[in-house]
């Protein structure tokens, strides 16, 4: 009985048994099943993606050249380190060798152990660029014990001519945070290593420079480190640049500027090409590519010249006589004053019982209105400013471009102050007073101009009254905004008396003058009150540097078919005759020879 019942008590543990065994190969079988023909191609393409990694390529910013092919801003290979945090414990071990081999501070082992912390699978991190074939060759050494680091060649952004033309191209950097916010779509900008225009040109043309991310396959092992290059899609470069700048007018610019603070704009005066924009002091846009020091960073900063400040387009001043032109023509244009019109200056002139003095003491006579922008007589364009009224002064400095800023598009220009009644209420200091109207007839009280402004004053009354505004694409159209309300006869009289400026012998500018007729220049001198003397007359170079006057000079060229003007201030340089005369007629002659000698390597037919 024992036996029997042991027997079924075998046999039916040995059918639950099978029964698990069936029940568990169908699972098992249905698994397979689920897993290699109904999710099959799924899980292979998740297979292959743990397997292969994609990383973006960053492309290769535009060339920036000047409008001969001459390179300004290029790239230069970048050897970059960088560790892969997908292991985070193989991460801080390869950071953990990293230090003595990279001498790296406590500072960047901090900031790279947190960054460890705070990385996506997926994301590499930047350890330090711009290795040293030294630096290269002791890691490719040591490799094998770093797991998680690598090697990778980029590029940096490099200015072969350094601070001529920081101000204009401007400088690339590290996306920041915000930045990447402003694109939460484009991955490139979530790349450590990824850096952008900050300002100037590199800004400006962003989009056109930058170019089109390439990618990268890589196979990688269990720990996500990578094995080798699968597959390649390479990046498309950014496009090529070519400005209106000639580079050696830009260089000379800077040059002649020397040791002093102050701005030079030359431009075409019928095209609006910007042949050369210049600020000085500057600074050298390298060692913002690279990652500028903070020691670089605060000498800049604390330097009295502000070397940070585009000051061709940033730097405010009262215009000085350079105005003058203005006040004449909107006399003329009043029909209260002609071409004839005698004014006796005798050295001062009176509102009410209030003088107002000449720069010249003994006064200058009796005088036309182009004798008169020929000799800066104050007293004659007292005169006008007091019998037309400084509505009629505002609207003609809106027709020259003053008070408004220009369509160049570079960050940090500003618009100068066109001051009038309106614009006193506006900005809350009360009621226009008479006495305001006979200052700014000879661009001093509140009113402000940049170079780049002047330059575009300059443009229009010697092109022929053409609205024009300046440009620094090279194949870009011309910008002309219709022509000045005002006739051109009026401005005849103007270019004219700026001509007598340098080349009369009683012209402010007179010392200057050019005799080689081929280079023959007009333009009119002007200085900028920095704060009311107590002596008239003061030798400037006995106060102090901050306190004395800025010097100005806008000129064109050549005086018998004008094609180039140019804007010269020379911060607290004492006298626009003294001292931005003789940089604004070298500056006019060697654009004219630049002009007639194109470099050797150029083609006309190919413009390159």
């Amino acid at each position: 009985m024992r036996a029997q019942e042991l027997q079924k008590m075998i046999t039916r543990r040995a059918v639950i048994f099978g029964g698990v065994q069936a029940a568990a190969g169908f699972a098992l079988l249905s698994r397979l099943y689920f897993l290699q023909f109904v999710h099959g191609e799924e899980f292979k393409l998740q297979a292959e993606g743990n397997r292969a990694k994609m990383q973006l390529i960053i492309p290769p910013r535009g060339i920036i050249s000047d409008r001969y092919g001459t390179a300004m801003a290029m790239n230069h290979v970048n050897y970059r380190l960088m560790i892969e945090p997908d292991v985070k414990a193989k991460a801080r071990e390869t950071l953990k060798r990293l230090i003595p081999l990279m001498s790296l501070s406590e500072k960047e082992v901090k900031l790279l152990g947190d960054a460890i912390n705070r990385r996506k699978v997926g994301v590499p991190i930047l350890v330090r660029e711009h290795l040293s074939w030294d630096e290269v060759a002791r890691i490719q050494y040591h490799l094998p014990e770093l797991s998680v680091a690598t090697i990778e060649e980029g590029q940096w952004r490099h200015y072969p001519f350094a601070d001529h033309s920081s101000h204009l191209l401007g400088y690339v950097g590290k996306v920041s945070p915000n930045e990447v916010k402003a694109k939460p779509d484009e991955p490139l900008m979530k790349v450590p290593d990824m850096k952008i225009g900050k300002n100037g040109i590199e800004a400006l043309y962003e989009t056109k420079l930058q170019g089109k991310a390439g990618a990268k396959q890589m196979e990688v092992n269990a720990a996500g480190s990578p094995i080798r290059e699968l597959d390649r899609k390479p990046p498309v470069a950014g496009d090529p640049l070519p400005l209106t700048i000639d580079n050696r007018l830009q260089e000379f610019c800077v040059e002649r500027l020397g040791e002093e603070s102050g701005a030079i704009v030359v431009m075409n005066v019928h095209t609006g090409e910007v042949l050369a924009l210049v600020s000085v002091p500057a600074f050298d846009p390298n060692e913002f590519s690279k990652g500028i020091k903070y020691n670089y960073y605060e000498s800049l900063k604390a330097n009295k010249k502000v070397p940070l400040m585009n000051k061709a387009i940033a730097g405010q001043y009262p215009p000085g006589s350079t105005f003058k032109m203005i006040t004449g023509l909107a006399g003329l244009k009043s029909g209260k004053f002609t071409a004839n019109t005698h004014i006796h200056c005798n050295g001062t002139f009176y509102l009410g019982n209030h003088p107002f003095g000449c720069w010249k003491v003994e006064g200058h006579g009796t005088l036309t209105m182009q004798q008169a922008i020929e000799q800066s007589c104050d007293v004659y364009f007292y005169t006008v400013a007091r019998d037309i009224g400084i509505d009629a002064l505002a609207a003609m400095s809106r027709e020259f471009g003053l008070g408004e800023k220009s369509d160049l598009g570079l960050s940090g220009e500003r618009a100068g102050i066109v001051p009038s009644p309106e614009w006193k209420k506006k900005v809350g200091r009360g009621a226009w007073n008479p006495g305001e109207t006979i200052n700014s007839a000879i661009g001093q009280g509140d009113t402000l101009t940049t170079p780049l402004q002047l330059a575009i004053m300059t443009a229009r009354m010697v092109n022929g009254g053409k609205k024009v505004l300046p440009r620094l694409l090279l194949h870009e159209d011309d910008k002309l905004m219709g022509e000045v309300d005002i006739a051109p006869d009026f401005l005849a009289i103007m270019r004219q008396g700026m001509s007598d400026v340098v080349n009369s012998a009683r012209g402010t500018a007179h010392g200057s003058v050019i005799k080689d007729e081929r280079y023959a220049f007009g333009g009119k001198t002007g200085t900028s009150q920095v704060r009311k003397l107590l002596v008239h007359g003061q030798n400037q170079n006995l106060i102090p540097w901050e306190f004395r006057h800025h010097a100005w000079f806008v000129g064109y060229a050549p005086v018998g078919d004008p094609d180039i003007c140019c804007s010269v201030i020379i911060e607290h340089g004492g006298g626009g005759a003294s001292a931005a005369a003789p940089v604004a007629r070298d500056v006019l002659q060697k654009a004219q020879e630049l002009r007639a000698n194109p470099p050797l390597n150029f083609s006309a037919k190919t413009g390159a």
